[in-house]
């Protein structure tokens, strides 16, 4: 899998000489109409001299040098999406929104530490993570929560067993100095950036620290740097229980099924009501008795769970979420299982990408290193089955298993390396932000919430569902992200996208 251990470079002196590099482009040897390159970064910024790892990049240059504007960095999101394959995905897909910038900017891809090529986090193998997702995160005896813990307990552990000292400095605030680094290596005096979910964190963090170097910045679907991993209160959800009777993630799933109900010979039944109350119930039977999928496995309810979620990123999805539904109606988990298995980065031959753990050992680097570990085992599980009793009101699809399938930060090994803080960004130019209305994962008030509190911001809704708003379905959304790249116009205060 990407991210396994490659001998690792020689440190450089300091951080001068760090800074003082210069990337070395060549043809890459896979491709060779693509340009590769690399960098050396320190592990520990407070000590660089006695740790390197490698970054290595790709370049894809403008293909109208006249009318070339620079360099365009990226992130694709996660955490634990690779940037690099962002941008080498570029060559190949004819639809991807990336091909409209390369007239004018050269596109440069890079994994952030601790992702894929750059020294990838390493945890579970891949027999090990199968199990681990086979837990049953919605647990109702004293065994079944003991598992749930032991099972959070051994992911964690493996991460710090398999990555090592690293584990300890792969925070966002480490990305975003190495970001730097690049923006010097490029020999560029501000850095152009886009981007997307967790990409939009990274983004401002870089702006916090190194504002007078932002150039054009564009975040789409804004990742709060506020939100503590372990919060547990109703603005995970998005909305206050007693403001609507579904969660935003229930919420999405129950739209779905309403679009469904009001196309003739919808396979899932002409009331939206009805419907959500059969696919929980469906998921009640598979928590009892997992489904078989085709490659020997069986689906428990995190798996159904997680592929529902997947589900729900993208509006194409539609049908898709509809066949899986009814195959499991019938006792097949394997379509279920598919979208699953794409959230987590398990491949056709039961191979995980390194992308999960980088997930997670990212997340868990933004907290308040005051509490880490204030609380017992005991004291954590005993709180998380109340806090899950309280979302199951709300969210009687994703509530419980939600709260007991994301605190492995309440259990990872080293401490977080920054408190999760509101950013400002004074010194930085105009950041566009841009969110979907209906978005399940980085729900809008984030997006507002950023908006209020950086310095210089202009937010952007666009009124759609799913996850990412560029290059999904919206021209008005399209045109103005490239009207900002291209002209550097930024949008007016308060635009809307209804197309």
């Amino acid at each position: 899998m990407p991210g396994h251990p490659v001998a690792a470079p020689a440190p450089l002196a300091s951080i001068d000489e760090y800074y003082a590099q210069r990337v070395r482009w060549q043809p890459c040897a896979d491709r060779p109409e693509a340009d590769c390159g690399d960098l050396r970064l320190p592990v520990d910024y407070a000590h660089p001299a006695q740790l390197a790892i490698t970054m290595p990049l790709i370049r894809l240059r403008a293909t109208a040098p006249g009318q070339r504007l620079g360099v365009l960095t990226m992130n694709p999101g996660g955490p634990g999406e690779s940037g690099y394959q962002q941008v080498l995905d570029a060559l190949d897909t004819s639809d991807t929104g990336l091909r409209r910038f390369r007239s004018r900017y050269d596109l440069i891809g890079f994994d952030p530490r601790g992702v894929g090529r750059t020294a990838g986090v390493r945890c579970l193998d891949d027999a090990a993570t199968d199990s681990y997702y086979a837990t049953d995160f919605t647990p109702s005896t004293p065994a079944q929560l003991s598992e749930v813990a032991a099972a959070h307990r051994r992911y964690a552990t493996a991460c710090l067993r398999n990555t090592g000292s690293l584990l300890r400095f792969v925070g966002t605030e480490y990305a975003a100095k190495d970001m730097d680094i690049l923006r010097s290596a490029l020999g560029e005096e501000k850095l152009n950036y886009l981007g997307f979910s967790y990409g939009s964190r990274l983004g401002l963090y870089y702006a916090e620290e190194f504002g007078d170097r932002v150039g054009r910045m564009l975040l789409d679907s804004i990742d709060d740097p506020a939100d503590s991993t372990d919060r547990w209160d109703f603005e995970e959800f998005g909305r206050s229980p007693t403001a609507t009777p579904l969660s935003t993630r229930d919420q999405v799933v129950y739209d779905m099924l309403s679009s469904c109900a009001t196309r003739p010979g919808c396979p899932l039944g002409t009331d939206a009501a009805a419907a959500m109350s059969d696919l929980r119930a469906l998921i009640d039977t598979i928590d009892a008795a997992p489904l078989p999928v085709d490659d020997g496995r069986r689906l428990g309810s995190n798996l159904a769970l997680l592929g529902l979620f997947e589900a729900t990123y993208d509006s194409s999805y539609q049908q898709r979420f509809e066949r899986a539904v009814v195959a499991a109606r019938r006792g097949d988990g394997t379509p279920l299982a598919e979208l699953a298995d794409r959230y987590v980065g398990r491949g056709a031959d039961g191979r995980f990408s390194s992308t999960d753990p980088a997930f997670w050992a990212i997340q868990c680097a933004n907290d308040d290193p005051a509490t880490y570990r204030s609380k017992s085992e005991d004291e954590i599980m005993a709180e998380l089955r109340r806090v899950a009793d309280y979302y199951a009101v709300p969210g009687p699809l994703f509530g419980a298993n939600r709260v007991f399938s994301t605190p492995l930060c309440l259990f990872w090994p080293v401490p977080p390396t920054r408190a999760s803080t509101a950013v400002t960004a004074r010194g930085a130019p105009t950041i566009v932000l841009v969110n979907n209305t209906d978005d399940p994962a980085t729900p809008l008030s984030d997006a507002e919430n950023v908006a209020d509190t950086l310095a210089d911001a202009v937010l952007v809704v666009n009124e759609h569902g799913g996850h990412i708003a560029f290059d999904n379905g919206s021209e008005c959304v399209d045109e103005m992200v490239l009207a900002y790249f291209f002209d550097g116009r930024v949008p007016a205060r308060g635009t809307r996208c209804r197309d």
